[in-house]
């Protein structure tokens, strides 16, 4: 048996299929579900998911957001999906190198600060594909 995924952002469905398994970045690190997974909420960070099917792998570059799974279902609210064969490996690097500058200048309490990590950490995702 699958598991019924789907990855949503505000606009669309990005991806919807069935699956054997998935990883995805959570809150506190990586996690997998397998059909008859135990229910349970989790916030995404941003970083790379991976759907394996029957067909072959699958990997896409999230942002932050929101996982529900299920025993049979895994649903990814996401701000953010890239396929990875449309990552822009270039411009992935000049965005890790401004947010780690910015990084470097401002309040590690400020606003800013939260968004650079966050930008870094979706530029790291965008290189590691």
């Amino acid at each position: 048996m699958a598991i019924s995924v789907e990855i949503v952002t505000p606009t669309a469905v990005a991806f919807s299929g069935e699956a054997n398994t998935v990883e995805a970045p959570g809150f506190l690190g990586e996690f997998g579900v397998l059909e008859g997974h135990t229910p349970f909420l989790s916030v995404v960070r941003p970083g790379l998911v991976t759907i394996h099917t029957a067909s072959g792998d699958h990997r896409f570059v999230v942002g932050t957001g929101f996982v529900e799974a299920g025993p049979d279902r895994l649903v990814v609210l996401t701000e953010q999906f890239e396929r990875a064969e449309d990552v822009d490996k270039d411009a992935a690097r000049k965005e890790l190198d401004a947010a780690n500058a910015l990084l470097g200048t401002v309040d590690p309490d400020s606003g800013d600060f939260k968004n650079a990590e966050r930008d870094a950490a979706l530029a790291r995702a965008r290189l590691s594909v």
